[in-house]
């Protein structure tokens, strides 16, 4: 009886390298393995994100990223075929805030240090822009709005939370000064800048004035779709 033979089967050795550095090196990441917190849930994360109408493959901002909570979840929910760029004023937070981007290898992910009166965003091309706790300090607004405007395609989206001013009734210095900012402020803000608000909420985050800033609402807006 006649056994056929194996056949052999030569590969090169240079292919033979790469396969064997595939098995010992694991996959890199491209965007966040994020552990949830407990501010996940009180922040309302999913929420901000469906008002921002994220999606795989979103070009997306977080304007005032500060240590990056929001910045590696946007990274994980727009994925590799997305992007997201970080921006703040505060070079020194940014530093860190790269080491750790590098660190976990997110490719989908872009540092931007920018200028009081300018987020230095790339023009036309996001699909949304997020500003959490940050809106309040923007001393040359009406310059960051503009920046921002430019930066949005038609129909982008515009998603701010902050907190509401202790003493709602002073003047817009006083309560920036206190770290809060009026809802209805930021609506004026934002529709005098050219954006049609969608929607608002006063009362989007509530956990109570024994936790001082945790107290959040929520202003959605849009880039108008016949805006040049």
């Amino acid at each position: 009886m006649n056994i056929p033979v194996a056949r052999r089967i030569r590969i090169p050795a240079t292919r033979l390298v790469i396969l064997w550095v595939g098995l010992l090196l694991p996959a890199l990441p491209t965007t966040a393995q994020v552990t949830r917190t407990a501010r996940d849930e009180w922040q309302k994360v999913e929420d901000i994100f469906s008002a921002l109408e994220l999606r795989e493959g979103s070009y997306v901002a977080d304007v005032g990223a500060g240590s990056g909570f929001f910045t590696l979840r946007l990274s994980e929910r727009v994925g590799s075929a997305g992007r997201v760029y970080a921006v703040d004023i505060d070079a020194d937070v940014l530093e860190e805030l790269r080491e750790r981007v590098d660190r976990l290898s997110l490719d989908n992910v872009e540092i931007i240090l920018s200028e009081t009166d300018d987020p230095r965003l790339p023009y036309h091309v996001l699909d949304a822009v997020l500003i959490v706790n940050a809106y309040h300090e923007m001393s040359e607004y009406e310059a960051m709005l503009e920046g921002i405007m430019r930066s949005l395609r038609p129909g982008g989206r515009l998603v701010i939370v902050d907190s509401p001013p202790s003493r709602p009734t002073r003047s817009r210095e006083d309560q920036m000064e206190r770290h809060g900012l009026a809802l209805d402020l930021a609506a004026m803000d934002l529709s005098e800048a050219g954006f049609r608000v969608i929607s608002s909420d006063p009362w989007f985050v509530e956990l109570g004035s024994g936790r001082r800033g945790s107290n959040n609402w929520l202003l959605v807006a849009e880039r108008p779709l016949e805006r040049d």
